[in-house]
């Protein structure tokens, strides 16, 4: 458009993309180009990460079948009053259905704080609306221009399960940062760094928290989270679910604050009908008819009563989608005769419905396995039953190993390995002097010295180099996997081994380096010639170099980390540790030890040290637990051989969700379920809700001061540490028979067998030790433990803030027994906090292996201690019923005696 008078300057205005630009006025007049403003790094790395995101969980919402096209259910969703702040500080109410999402993300946007919490009971949708918002979120943000104020204005959601967050021991900031900087490695950098914490420290809400599952939290750790985030957040936005009946269990004055509160409504008879008429195909709606009816007719039945929850329509949705199906079953009220037996048929019936055992197409570049329905089932129970007893639910494939199978193999493993390495030691000697005519005298030397030396000095240095790596990286934490960088890319390696640490760190591992490869070449200093001198500590310090290079953390893919990315990280790693470092070490060993002038010794020795630093090396490393409870599980029919791909396929068919690098199931009631009413193929004997046994008969007895003293049968120590020095000693009574010249297998198994046959009878003495007494004393005014001889421990109430029942811990490290703890107030006398203890919890008394207290032990502790008692959670045990949940603080002793009276104490 042009405007001017004659003869004046001519304004060329125009708007979009011109390939060519005349100013037809004046041909040589100046051309002002005003271009948008480029993107900041910051603006960059947040929509990048906007893009992970939103292509991470639209394939959850694929395999869920949610979201897209596919019929959304019309959930209401309510303010809800109590247990929230006040409106003034929330900023008004938030009121929606999940079928009109677009409504319901806009009253969320217009909050001041923008902070919400999502409630509801076992089903509702609290998850699904999550995830939904957060997709609706992402496609606002990423239909912009980066660098649009617009577009700016929203914040990138971030969805996380909070089941890995420990409040008392990581700020929520670092904890936050720490899992979206493992989640998504390959975002753009800032300033050469990773942008999660610059995105997190920036004002303006960058980043918006979407944290899922504050109810599948320990009991002992809701209020705390509760009061972290509160501290966290301060100006921020937040996201946040819970079960009802866990977040009404937070003590009263807990609250989110300025965060809205919203709890899912029951969905109603019409809208259940009109969604399941939606979903099914047209022709098929006739076979719904007697389910319509049955819904209609009685609005209060248990049918109706059941499909009122967004999981259970789903549920039968999927399980009735075959057609010989006959979903006119669920109105026989012989066969269900309560709402609680549709829903446990309904989840009995959705592992079968999508584990069909029909042959896959093979259409797809990677098709499902043809896995029997009676085998998955029998698989996902027993994953399940290992979450319920870790009180977790994550399923983490490096964690597999604390299960009872594999814990059990874990000690002969350990000593069948070093049976295995002498005896390969042993046949590469012998191997060497074949090779070399069968001279005797040489080969007696290898024998007896230089051959367990040459082991011993590849086990050492193995690990030597686990610790270099440990001190190099920052944020390397031990037995926790990751994306690595690979071995064909150098330059990005060295870059990223950079940006994971600091020059303190960096100083400390060289310093570390050096007396290591000092004492690798020490034996030969003034023996080995200058060349192979240099030549071996060339290997040394190329093998320490591949070690540290390439286990920095890959900084090339934006999308979010999986399970099957980090088992191949840790393929890789074991590769690389079995052809690079390990050969490293052997090649260095060879040449410095022995020299050319006998190359036989030279390549046994080198052979041998090769052995032991790729042995040791992928010993201490995640792949070997997870190969261990692969075979145990295996073995004992827990699981497939195929875990990985058998995990991969539940997903895909909706059983399990992926978030991150771990599985979860679906919901948390489905793996409830799943780990109650699966047997895993081993005996599963009936036990009680606690231990009969702890409290002693007559136990009990009232004190003066209006409070009660219990005798406690607490079981002694469990020869922990004794046996813990076993496999070593094991191993050293192997190298001391190798070094004697043993090489039968027989003379090679007997000290391993002998110090298993005395683990073993340490294992059961310390089960047949008789218990010792302790006298717990709870009072108005204090609780103290007394456990003989002289062992005392007393905290008055006007010091705690919380007694609740919660793992022990032992060297920084959870234990496998429970006892009472208390949480002491900030301002509680110095004296009373010992310089031991780390963490903020103080342990009173030990109750045992299970997480449950004696009625009468929780009777007077919620009576005494009023509201700093903190229910627990009462998980499932094997052969225990469906665990329990109060509804608020003051309710648990009924709702445990109700549950007792319905399912015995032994869970038939």
């Amino acid at each position: 458009m042009a405007d001017g008078q004659p003869g004046g300057d001519v304004n060329n205005i125009f708007q979009g993309t011109a390939d060519i630009v005349i100013q037809f006025r004046d041909n040589f007049g100046e051309i002002h180009v005003h271009a948008p403003p480029s993107a900041t790094p910051s603006e960059k790395s947040a929509h990048a990460l906007a893009e992970a995101v939103y292509r991470q969980w639209r394939e959850e919402a694929k395999a869920w079948d949610v979201g897209g096209d596919r019929a959304a259910m019309a959930v209401r969703w309510a303010p809800r009053r109590r247990r929230a702040d006040h409106v003034a500080h929330t900023g008004g109410d938030v009121r929606g259905r999940a079928d009109q999402l677009a409504d319901l993300l806009t009253a969320f946007l217009m909050l001041p704080k923008r902070r919400l919490a999502l409630l509801g009971a076992a089903g509702s949708g609290k998850t699904t609306l999550a995830v939904l918002l957060t997709m609706e979120l992402l496609r606002r943000r990423l239909a912009g221009r980066v660098g649009d104020a617009s577009t700016e204005s929203l914040p990138v959601p971030v969805l996380l399960s909070l089941t890995s967050w420990d409040p008392d021991r990581e700020e929520f900031g670092a904890w936050f940062t720490r899992r979206l900087a493992e989640d998504h490695p390959g975002l753009p950098r800032i300033g050469g760094r990773h942008p999660a914490r610059e995105l997190w420290s920036t004002s303006g809400s960058v980043l918006l928290p979407v944290l899922d599952g504050l109810d599948e939290m320990p009991g002992a750790r809701r209020s705390a989270a509760v009061k972290a985030l509160n501290r966290a957040l301060y100006d921020r936005p937040l996201i946040i679910t819970s079960r009802t009946a866990e977040f009404d269990a937070l003590s009263p004055e807990t609250v989110l604050g300025h965060t809205a509160v919203i709890e899912a409504r029951p969905v109603t008879a019409t809208a259940a009908v009109a969604y399941l008429t939606h979903s099914a195909a047209p022709d098929a709606s006739p076979r719904w008819e007697p389910v319509f009816a049955e819904v209609r007719e009685r609005p209060d039945g248990p049918l109706a009563g059941a499909l009122s929850t967004p999981l259970m329509l789903s549920l039968a949705r999927t399980v009735y989608a075959r057609p010989w199906s006959e979903p006119a079953e669920l109105t026989d009220r012989v066969r269900f005769p309560s709402r609680r037996s549709v829903e446990d048929h309904l989840l009995d019936q959705f592992v079968p419905s999508v584990f069909t055992g029909e042959i896959p197409s093979d259409d797809r570049l990677d098709p499902p396995r043809r896995w029997s329905p009676s085998h998955a089932r029998r698989y996902l129970g027993a994953l399940a039953r290992h979450l319920q007893a870790q009180e977790t639910t994550e399923l983490a494939w490096w964690r597999l190993h604390r299960t009872p199978a594999a814990r059990l193999a874990a000690f002969p493993a350990l000593v069948l390995l070093g049976v295995v390495l002498s005896a390969l030691a042993t046949g590469l000697g012998r191997r060497v002097r074949e090779a070399s005519g069968g001279g005797t005298g040489p080969w007696g030397a290898l024998t007896s010295m230089q051959l367990s030396t040459a082991l011993f000095a590849g086990v050492v240095t193995g690990m030597a180099t686990q610790m270099l790596v440990r001190t190099w990286y920052t944020d390397h934490r031990f037995g926790e996997p990751r994306r690595t960088v690979s071995l064909r890319r150098p330059v990005a390696a060295a870059r990223s081994a950079w940006r994971h640490t600091t020059r303190l760190r960096a100083l400390s591992a060289a310093l570390l380096a050096v007396p290591i490869a000092a004492g690798f070449e020490a034996p030969v200093l003034h023996t080995a010639t200058p060349g192979l001198y240099w030549l071996g500590a060339g290997c040394v310090a190329a093998a320490f170099a591949v070690a540290v290079l390439f286990t920095a953390p890959s900084d090339a893919d934006e999308n979010a980390t999986t399970p099957r990315a980090l088992l191949r990280a840790e393929h890789a790693a074991v590769t690389r540790a079995l052809f690079v470092i390990g050969p490293l070490f052997g090649v260095a060993s060879g040449v410095l030890h022995y020299g050319p002038d006998d190359m036989s010794m030279a390549y046994a020795a080198g052979l041998v040290t090769w052995l032991g630093a790729a042995g040791m090396l992928i010993l201490i490393s995640p792949w070997s637990r997870w190969a261990l409870a692969r075979t145990t599980l295996a073995l004992t029919g827990q699981a497939p051989w195929a875990l990985m791909r058998f995990l991969q396929d539940a997903h895909r068919q909706g059983v399990l969700r992926q978030v991150a690098g771990t599985y979860q199931f679906r919901n948390a009631w489905l793996q409830e379920r799943l780990a109650i009413s699966t047997s895993t193929g081993l005996r599963n004997r009936s036990t009680s809700l606690y231990d009969e046994r702890l409290l002693a008969e007559d136990g009990i007895t009232a004190t003066s001061d209006g409070g009660w003293a219990f005798r406690l049968n607490v079981r002694r120590g469990t020869l922990a540490p004794i046996k813990a020095a076993l496999p070593p000693a094991a191993l050293f009574t192997l190298s001391v028979a190798l070094r004697n010249g043993a090489s039968e297998p027989a003379r090679l198994c007997a000290p391993a067998a002998l110090f298993l046959g005395i683990g073993g009878i340490l294992s059961g003495l310390s089960w047949l030790l008789p218990r010792r007494v302790a006298d717990l004393r709870i009072s108005p005014h204090r609780i103290s433990c007394l456990t003989p001889p002289k062992r005392e421990v007393r905290f008055d109430w006007t010091h705690v803030a919380e007694v609740t029942v919660r793992r022990s811990r032992g060297r920084n490290a959870e234990t496998g027994t429970y006892g009472i703890h208390v949480r002491l107030h900030p301002d509680a006398p110095h004296g009373l906090r010992s310089p031991k203890d780390k963490g903020a919890w103080r342990l009173v008394c030990d109750i045992g292996r299970r997480p449950v207290l004696p009625p009468a032990v929780e009777e007077a502790l919620r009576d005494c201690a009023a509201e700093r008692w903190v229910p627990p959670a009462f998980p499932s045990v094997p052969g225990d019923g469906p665990r329990p949940r109060a509804t608020n603080a003051g309710d648990t002793r009924n709702d445990f005696t109700q549950w007792e009276k319905e399912f015995g104490p032994s869970g038939s």
